[in-house]
């Protein structure tokens, strides 16, 4: 606590002068005991609005020690002995062209048609039921579905019905019941503890996914006899790239806070150009992913000012800009949008407009998009999300937690959709923006699916397609310490697009 108060006390002062400092440099100063007011006077006497390293250096006036330091923080001591290796391998990646494809037609950006009207909404629900009704119907046993108005014209039939739940409710000796509709009208499923599997399948529901039922009318009630959600079909062939190429995958890099992990993320950026260990495999990188949170953001959450050394949107996404101009510049670099970023807070996200990042579209290696968005690098397939709807459904769904984000991500696949249930900031379900197309069902199935968003690294394989939750690069934050949340940060999956094995390069120390 007391190096927080000391952190805020110098972000504070710089603040004054109209300065702002990088995580860094900010720890390079605690350590070096700068007179902070005299390094305000030197910065605005050389009209600089960041202290980056290389003024801080000239600064102290102890370029070469400083210097040694810097490069031991940032764990590239051997730096001038990996130049003469670098000059002499050869970089695969270089070599190589680009074959990134974004598909513009899953990205809202410059297409978003809502109002925010109570008419935008009901079509939006209708045009999702539509969409998984339609999946559903793939499956032979799904086929012979009837809508719930023509259902309950066949009492004591067996038959099946593809509807959205509205509620769950549990009597005290242990019935349960299913509020479901369709557009057609409601009606009002009945499931006995008798029905384990039946029971499992209940519990798992989440308001507004849409499934179908089977079972008997009987007396105003459907009982129930199974439960069918849309999930995805096994992905025997998942696509792979013709060469052997690489793509890292990373989120929540949170430019602007003080927890921004920043000298680790130079060693990212120094192993990319080829200096530190598994030198082969960053020269094999060629796509970079980054699933949002960019930078931290401004008034995302209350007293955020005080965790900021950047408290300018404007200079965060400028400073994020000034560190990916040192990644290579044949590495493609794709930027999706979160919740901290300066977009609207309901999915599907537009990207970040040109006014406030302007810097990162000066750079010709860095393509912006909207959040979700689909994607192909050689071929491969792949879906990039930000993941802010997983803390619905870890909060709901008792065998998901923020230690394995992979299997929370399997909900989605399960649900064929990236947002199942609307609610708002309730603990129910979270923000939608009802367009006229939805950008939030998963038709496709990816070949790779990658989120962020809870801080945590997760990987697994469902039914063929790769999940990757990718972590983050920002230290433990006061809120996750209350709730006993682990972030693994500074761990980048790689994965061999050829054959879709994931290796982990760690860029923290312990």
């Amino acid at each position: 606590m007391a190096e927080d108060t000391v952190k805020q006390g110098i972000v504070g002062t710089l603040a004054k002068e109209g300065l702002m400092v990088s995580p860094y440099c900010l720890d390079l100063i605690i350590e070096r005991k700068v007179d902070v007011a005299e390094l305000a006077k030197d910065a605005k006497k050389a009209g600089v609005w960041m202290i980056t390293d290389e003024f801080l250096r000239g600064f102290i006036k102890l370029d070469t020690e400083l210097s040694k330091a810097a490069k031991e923080l940032a764990g590239v001591e051997q730096a001038e002995k990996a130049v003469e290796v670098v000059s002499t391998r050869k970089i695969l990646a270089k070599e190589v062209e680009s074959r990134l494809v974004i598909d513009d037609a899953t990205d809202v950006t410059d297409k978003s048609t809502c109002d925010g009207t109570i008419e935008n909404f009901v079509e939006y629900f209708n045009q999702r039921y539509r969409t998984i009704r339609d999946i559903l119907r793939e499956r032979p046993e799904c086929r012979t579905a009837m809508t719930v108005e023509a259902a309950k014209k066949h009492p004591g039939e067996k038959l099946r019905v593809i509807c959205m739940v509205t509620e769950k409710r549990e009597s005290k000796k242990g019935y349960r019941f299913l509020e479901v509709e369709d557009p057609t009208g409601s009606l009002t499923g009945l499931i006995t503890k008798e029905k384990e599997e039946v029971v499992r399948l209940y519990t798992r529901l989440l308001a507004d996914e849409v499934i179908c039922l089977e079972g008997t009318f009987r007396d105003n009630l459907f009982l129930v006899d199974s439960i069918t959600q849309p999930d995805i079909p096994y992905n025997s062939q998942p696509r792979k790239a013709d060469e052997e190429v690489y793509a890292a995958f990373l989120s929540d890099v949170h430019v602007g806070s003080y927890l921004f992990m920043e000298r680790e993320f130079y060693r990212f950026i120094e192993w990319l150009n080829g200096k530190g260990p598994e030198t082969e495999i960053a020269g094999k990188v060629k796509y970079v992913l980054i699933a949002g949170d960019l930078v931290d953001g401004i008034g995302v959450y209350p007293s955020q000012e005080k965790e900021l050394t950047i408290p300018d949107i404007y200079k965060q996404y400028d400073f994020f800009a000034k560190l990916l101009e040192d990644i290579p510049s044949y590495i493609e670099i794709v930027l999706g949008m979160g919740n901290h970023d300066a977009v609207r807070g309901a999915e599907p996200q537009p990207r970040l407009d040109r006014e406030i990042g302007g810097a990162l579209y000066d750079l010709p290696n860095v393509h912006v998009v909207g959040n979700p968005v689909y994607l192909s690098m050689h071929g491969v397939r792949t879906l990039m999300y930000h993941g802010t709807s997983l803390d619905t459904i870890i909060g709901n769904l008792s065998d998901c937690s923020y230690g394995a984000p992979e299997k929370a991500m399997m909900q989605y696949l399960i649900r064929r959709n990236l947002v199942p249930s609307y609610g708002g900031d309730k603990k129910s379900g979270d923000m939608i923006a009802p367009e006229s197309k939805d950008y939030l069902a998963i038709k496709e199935v990816p070949d790779i699916f990658h989120c962020g968003h809870v801080h945590t690294n997760g990987y697994a394989t469902y039914k063929g397609v790769k999940i990757i939750n990718s972590g983050t690069w920002q230290a433990k934050t006061k809120y996750q310490e209350q709730l006993g949340h682990q972030p693994t940060p500074c761990r980048v999956p790689v994965i061999n697009l050829q054959n879709h094995e994931v290796s982990i390069q760690y860029f923290k120390n312990d």
